[in-house]
């Protein structure tokens, strides 16, 4: 147990004072804050030809005109002199818009001519939905406010599922998708550093003076434990910098969720999040350590890391598609097999309500895929870091794995 508990210390102390560590957590830092602030920042620096238009025509026509369409288009809307001709793109520039919508009357029906700088930017559901009360009192003799006040006809929503409206809803997506991020960034970070720990050890020649004082089993406890508690570390950081500049200093988020959305996401998230990113990190980790004391140069780390990044980036895969889809056949059954596991399991559970009996029984998967990685990981790790020179072959590396000795 001692030295267990020293192995952990001096792994704790080696990777916090490592410059990798401090630059990855304040690159990542950095990273959470930009991808939480961005959404705000360029919203408020840049120019939508969308929600920018210029009206003209007779005043009975678009003084109405705009009121509908900044009240139910979302549109900032101001009216110029109509042109004698069709505007010109630098017409609309000093306009500062990105259209001009030319009102007429066509008998008894509105009448709407659109001159765009770029057509694809222009959704005519945007337009035509708000000024439908405009046309219509062209023919029903009544003004457009009170038609719109009487199509405006009361619609509820009542939810069947975990979220109680959409907010709670879009709420829940978002933050599970952000979550996603972080754990892949977290899992792929962390398990690098994991192998390569290992590998500048076994090449620096520092695993046999280790190897002469600690049990290698120890050795690799304590190395794995340490990483699972970095890990965590850094994804509080990442977490608590998100949380503060989302909400801005005020009640609504900077990525569109507001105060009550977010603190209506249920804990059993954050639980089952925290769960499962222990769990896929073991995984990795194991696995990396154990690799990376088969590599006899630095320089093949990336071979060597790549084959086993692409789990990882499948199961990420998968988990996105579960946000929107956590019911189908393949995400339910990814939500059970190994690395895939974590990643899709968590996306079930942060967007739909999962049986316990599925979550009790990808845990304990899980969990066991844990000890055989371990116990396949802890072989190559007692083999690697005492193989010099030659790379083993892969019939060395299954027999090692399988425990079966020439």
């Amino acid at each position: 147990m001692n030295a267990f508990v020293t192995v952990l210390s001096t792994e704790l102390m080696r990777r916090l004072r490592s410059r990798a560590f401090v630059v990855g957590l304040i690159f990542g830092s950095l990273g959470i804050a930009l991808v939480t602030r961005l959404p705000a920042v360029l919203a408020s620096m840049s120019f939508s030809q969308m929600h920018e238009v210029a009206l003209a025509g007779p005043a009975a026509l678009t003084e109405p005109a705009k009121a509908l369409l900044e009240r139910d288009g979302d549109l900032d809307a101001r009216i110029v002199p109509a042109p004698a001709q069709p505007p010109s793109a630098a017409m609309l520039r000093a306009w500062h818009v990105g259209s001009l919508l030319r009102l007429s009357r066509d008998g008894n029906r509105l009448r709407v001519v659109i001159y765009a700088a770029d057509p694809s930017t222009i959704e005519l559901s945007a337009v035509r939905g708000p000024l439908l009360p405009l046309d219509v009192s062209l023919s029903a003799h009544r003004p457009p406010m009170q038609l719109r006040e009487d199509l405006n006809f009361p619609v509820e929503v009542r939810s069947v599922a975990r979220f109680q409206n959409a907010a709670q809803s879009e709420a829940a997506h978002g933050i599970a998708y952000l979550l996603l991020v972080l754990l892949y960034m977290l899992i792929v970070f962390n398990s690098q550093l994991v192998l390569t720990s290992v590998a500048e050890e076994k090449t620096s020649r520092i695993a046999e003076l280790l190897v002469a004082s600690v049990d290698l089993t120890t050795l690799l406890a304590g190395k794995i434990v340490a990483s699972t508690f970095l890990a965590v570390l850094q994804m509080g950081v990442w977490m608590i910098i998100g949380a503060a500049l989302s909400s801005g200093g005020s009640g609504t988020s900077t990525t569109g969720f507001d105060a009550a959305s977010l603190s209506a996401i249920p804990l059993a998230t954050i639980i089952g999040f925290l769960a499962f990113f222990v769990l896929g990190f073991l995984q990795m980790a194991v696995l990396f350590a154990g690799v990376g004391a088969l590599v006899n140069r630095t320089e093949d780390l990336g071979a060597v890391s790549g084959p086993l990044f692409l789990p990882v980036i499948i199961a990420f895969i998968v988990a996105i598609v579960a946000l929107t889809n956590p019911d189908a056949p393949y995400v339910i059954v990814g939500s059970f097999v190994p690395i895939l596991s974590p990643f899709v399991m968590f996306a079930r559970i942060a967007v739909s309500t999962v049986p316990a009996a599925q979550l009790l029984a990808a845990a304990l998967i899980d969990t066991l895929c844990v000890v055989l990685f371990a116990l396949a990981g802890g072989r190559l790790y007692r083999v690697g870091m005492l193989l010099y020179g030659r790379a083993p072959t892969l019939r060395q590396v299954v027999r090692t794995i399988v425990g079966i000795h020439s």
